[in-house]
Order: structure tokens, then sequence, then C-alpha cells
């Protein structure tokens, strides 16, 4: 693969991965500091959005984006894992707690799922990181980073080795 491709797929990476970090812990303390740490039982629609669970899932986000910007340093793949599963079962909160909110009556500006602009940038960012793990899975398996090793050469002063192969024999020959 080209190198300016190959830089701009782990841009991508690197960018998610820093703003995962940045926003899990900056919206931990927005979302803590701003509500209660126990909510009465009517609210509990808002679960995500509670203070200890605000903080658990925070962490979470944390480690999760440290893992994916390992990934993307070190091209594994199987660290990118739970970025997308976070991803995933946070978006199903969200669309559990707007199902509460509908059955509840409650206003629909304040729904993801039945707000039209909020729905639209949900979709946008889903599809843009999706997109983006899929390229890099498919970079790191087309194209991997290639290891460090000692690339040693063996010379053995116009000796041939039956067990030698070609390339050493005609490495040996030149």
């Amino acid at each position: 693969m080209e190198r300016y491709l190959r830089f701009y797929i782990k841009f991508q990476g690197y960018m998610i991965g820093t703003l995962t970090l940045l926003f899990s812990v900056l919206l931990t303390i927005v979302i803590y500091e701003h509500n209660d740490v126990y909510y009465p039982m009517e609210f509990l629609y808002n679960f995500r959005f509670m203070g200890s669970t605000a903080l658990i899932l925070g962490l979470f986000w944390l480690v999760a984006g440290l893992s994916f910007l390992y990934a993307v340093h070190r091209e594994v793949k199987q660290c990118m894992l739970p970025f997308a599963l976070l991803y995933l079962f946070d978006v199903t909160l969200l669309a559990i707690r707007d199902l509460v909110m509908l059955w509840l009556d409650r206003r629909w500006y304040t729904m993801v799922f039945s707000n039209l602009p909020v729905l639209f940038v949900v979709l946008f960012v889903t599809c843009y990181l999706f997109m983006t793990l899929i390229a890099l899975d498919r970079l790191f398996s087309s194209d991997p980073k290639p290891q460090a090793g000692d690339n040693f050469i063996r010379f053995n002063n116009g000796v041939t080795n039956p067990a030698a192969t070609e390339d050493e024999v005609a490495l040996v020959n030149e």
C-alpha cells in the first residue's frame, strides 16, 4: 500500500483513539459533577448518565481508548475489539433509554434517535468509526508492519552447503 494512504488510515485511527481518551475523561468529569450519584426510581431510564454509572463507563472508555491507540501503534487487530464492542454497547444503552422515554411520554428533543439532527450525527459517526475500523483491519492484515529481526546473512567463503537455499548460494557466489 502507498505510504500516504497508510499514513492517512493510521492517522484516522490515532485521532479516534486520542479523541476517545480526551472525551472519556472530560465527559465523565462533567457528567459526574453535574448529576447526582443516586437517582429516584422514576428517572432510572437515564441510568447511562447517572453519577456512578458514568464513572464506570468513563473508565471503560478510557481503557478502550488506550487499547485502541495501542492497536493502531503496534498494528494488533485484536486490541481494536474493546473499542467496537463498547461503542455498540453505549449506542444500545442510548436506544433502550429512548424506548423507555417514548414509553413514558418524555420530550422528543431529549432523545437521541427521535431527534433527526442528532440521529444524522449518530449515524454519521457510527459509519465513520466502523469504516475506519474496517480500513485499519484490512491495513493490518494485508500490509503488516515489517517485523524487526536480526536480518542475518551468512557468508561461508565460497563453500556451498547442500542444505543452503538458492538465495544463500547466490549471495555467496556474487
